[in-house]
């Protein structure tokens, strides 16, 4: 079983997390209010459709950061000339609707550091749309396997990257009560600032690890990529 040293609930302390969120990423979400912003969940915007399209150039190709199971992440340029990623998720059945509410309800409710950050979202017709904060140095799995093979990231860097994600994966494991689970942890989800500071995404497959879970969503994300004791806890 998972040991716990510090388990400081998510959601007990919800409105203090609430406002440090406020705090830290007031400047990017303040940027949505002259764009059009008609709801709110959390602390998130729900941002209309005709922004998204107007910031990514109707979705051009050109645009296109990385691509997943469900759709592509687009390079978004906001009216004040800033930028954000907008995953836009094209997934018409029950896995692809689940795992677009399960990222916002869950990224809505844990603030780190080492977390991507969301800041909309948004529906149109059939597809579901995800804001983030850009992160300009593209995915671990981008700067390994792209065109530089790795050539930007010295040792320092490497070691930097992997203190990072493991302390995202130590909030979500032992500071979130019950604790956060992400179960989908692989190179192409660890995504890069324009310093390298790295941050976990794609939470999208991640679950409450509580006891009303254990037995319905147990076998369900990325074999490989599951944290080890969940799988072996029965």
């Amino acid at each position: 079983m998972m040991v716990t040293v510090l388990r400081l609930s998510c959601f007990v302390k919800f409105q203090l997390e609430d406002a440090e969120k406020a705090l830290t990423l007031g400047p990017l979400l303040a940027k949505f209010n002259t764009m059009k912003v008609i709801g709110r969940k959390g602390y998130v915007s729900f941002i209309d459709y005709k922004v998204l399209e107007t910031a990514t150039n109707n979705f051009q190709e050109s645009n296109i950061l990385g691509e997943g199971g469900f759709g592509c992440v687009y390079k978004a340029r906001l009216d004040d000339n800033s930028h954000v990623a907008v995953k836009k998720v094209d997934g018409r059945g029950q896995d692809a609707e689940r795992e677009f509410e399960n990222e916002v309800d869950l990224l809505t409710k844990i603030q780190h550091p080492n977390i991507i950050s969301l800041l909309g979202y948004s529906r149109h017709e059939e597809s579901k749309f995800l804001v983030y904060e850009l992160m300009q140095n593209g995915s671990l799995e981008t700067q390994l396997h792209g065109p530089s093979h790795g050539s930007s990231l010295t040792w320092h860097i490497r070691m930097k990257i992997t203190l990072d994600a493991a302390r995202g994966l130590e909030y979500l494991h032992e500071h979130c009560n019950p604790p956060v689970i992400h179960r989908d942890l692989k190179s192409s989800n660890i995504l890069l600032d324009s310093n390298f500071n790295a941050k976990l995404s794609n939470f999208g497959l991640a679950v409450i690890d509580g006891p009303k879970n254990k037995n319905n969503l147990k076998l369900s994300g990325t074999l490989g990529y599951l944290a080890p004791e969940y799988l072996l806890d029965d």
